[in-house]
Order: structure tokens, then sequence, then C-alpha cells
């Protein structure tokens, strides 16, 4: 029951993968889906990338725009519709959802009444059985987008255990702290800043918690083969399942989960401190 937002740098792709891996292996009570919304102003990868083409572009985040020119009841209603099930084989569950991203850079100037929208949506969308994973990608974070970021109950910088890949994500943490900070209130602020590590390179979890500020919360292998599976749909035989990109995942989403949980009792805090024992305020 949470809204998690994935953040990448320049240079250093691996989020859309990661955003797969944890959508594929995350656990769902009955009656409940999760969805992922690709929410990178420079466009969606999994319709070219993972589904390879098989699913028709004509629903996405772009047909929002439309209707966020109406009234915000209008996108809500047409939100549900743009979803589409990431596993469309016949008898399969279909409850790993997708939002598809933009098919053209170019269309993101039309969204920005659309990032508030689906912030105040994803916010309201646990009662409708919902756990959601927001890929911002490199840029999705800041900006017009930012909302989505400061709205989320987790942020997670995806960074890989390179000095390019510390370098640029100890930036984009720098970047995160500031906008976060300015609008702690709606989300769960800089407290809900973390890392997810993609171990390649030298440097492991300790060493880039400590050059970063934010705590690793959970390290995914380098693992090229497996992760063209989620990327570019790239074959996939009867033993992806349980090979080690997604067994770390499955670990990932439990480190995510308590992460999350820790956050919300942080955030209630608060309001618990300004109730007395029989629940009327002070």
């Amino acid at each position: 029951m949470a809204v998690i937002a994935l953040a990448g740098v320049p240079g250093s792709p691996g989020v859309t993968a990661t955003a797969l891996a944890l959508l594929r292996t995350w656990p769902l009570e009955e009656g409940w889906r999760m969805l992922l919304a690709e929410c990178d102003p420079d466009g969606g990868a999994v319709l070219s990338g993972a589904l390879e083409g098989r699913v028709p572009a004509d629903r996405g985040l772009r047909n929002l725009a439309v209707s966020s020119r109406r009234q915000g009841q209008e996108l809500v209603a047409s939100f549900w519709t743009q979803l589409i099930a990431v596993d469309s084989r016949p008898g399969a569950e279909r409850n790993r959802l997708l939002l598809p991203g933009l098919t053209d850079p170019r269309q993101a100037s039309s969204l920005s009444p659309v990032w508030g929208q689906l912030a105040d949506l994803f916010t309201g969308i646990e009662q409708h059985q919902h756990d959601v994973l927001i890929d911002l990608g490199r840029s999705g974070a800041f900006g017009a987008g930012g909302v989505l970021a400061a709205r989320a109950e987790a942020v997670l910088m995806v960074v890989r255990g390179t000095l390019r890949g510390v370098h640029a994500a100890k930036a984009r943490v720098g970047m995160l702290h500031t906008a976060l900070d300015s609008d702690s209130a709606a989300g769960s602020g800089v407290k809900g800043l973390a890392a997810l590590l993609i171990a390649e390179g030298p440097y492991g979890q300790q060493e880039v918690s400590a050059e970063l500020g934010i705590p690793v919360i959970a390290t995914l292998p380098y693992r090229p083969k497996e992760a063209a599976v989620l990327s570019d749909g790239a074959p996939e035989d009867r033993r992806f399942a349980s090979c080690e990109l997604m067994r770390a995942a499955r670990t990932a989403v439990d480190s995510i989960q308590r992460h999350v949980a820790e956050q919300r009792i942080r955030v209630a805090a608060p309001l618990h401190d300004r109730l007395g024992v029989s629940g009327h305020a002070r």
C-alpha cells in the first residue's frame, strides 16, 4: 500500500528495468493491483522495450493531457481507461498494470496541468486497492513533474556503484533535498529519500550511502542479459523468474516496504502527538 517514485541520473540507465523488476516481484494481496506509471518527460520505454511493440500505442499519459483541459474528475475517469496489463497472455492475472508514457518528448509541454492531478489521484489510489511505482526517469523528479516526487511516500534514486554514477547521483540528491524540503508536508519529505544500488563498479552500499548522505536500502546485481528482458524484451526462459536479478528484486521489495512503513509511522507521529489519549485535539 504505497506510492513510490524512482529517479535516475544522466548517463546511468536502469530506472525502467528496475521499476519493471519491482513491478513483477511485488507481492499482492487478494484483490490488489500494482501499477507502474511511466512519468518520464523524456518518453516511455516499456511499450517499445519489454512489450516489444505488441501493444498499440493508443493509450497512456498523452491522452490524459486532453482530459486535464477539462474538469479534474474527467481526468480521473480517463485515467482508468489508459491502463494496460503488463502480462496479457490468455489466463494471466491482469493485476500488474502499466500507464504507458509519452511516445515523443515534445509532448511533455502539454502535461504541465496533468502532474498535479496525477499526484492527487495517486495519493488516494489506495482506496482502489492499488500500489503505485512512478518511473520519473532522469529528469521527471524536477520541474513541473516534481510534484509526483514531493507527494510520494518514498523517492528512490537508482544509482550505479561507479565513480561516474555516484558523482551524478550526488548532484541529483542535493537537488532533491531542496525540492522535498520545500514541500515536505505533502509527502514523506527528505526522510523518504533513499537509494537503490546497481552493483556495477567498485563502490558498495556503505560507501555510496556515505557519499550521497542517504540510506542505500537495497542492491540489485549488474546483470545486463537479465536486465535486457525487462528493458528490451529479450527472450525470457522459464528460469527467468528465479534468476539472480529477480531474486534480488524480491529482497529489494521487502526493504522498500519496510522503508515505506517507517515513513508512515514517522509522518503519523506528529499527528498523534497533537491528539489526546481519547483522540480529541489538544
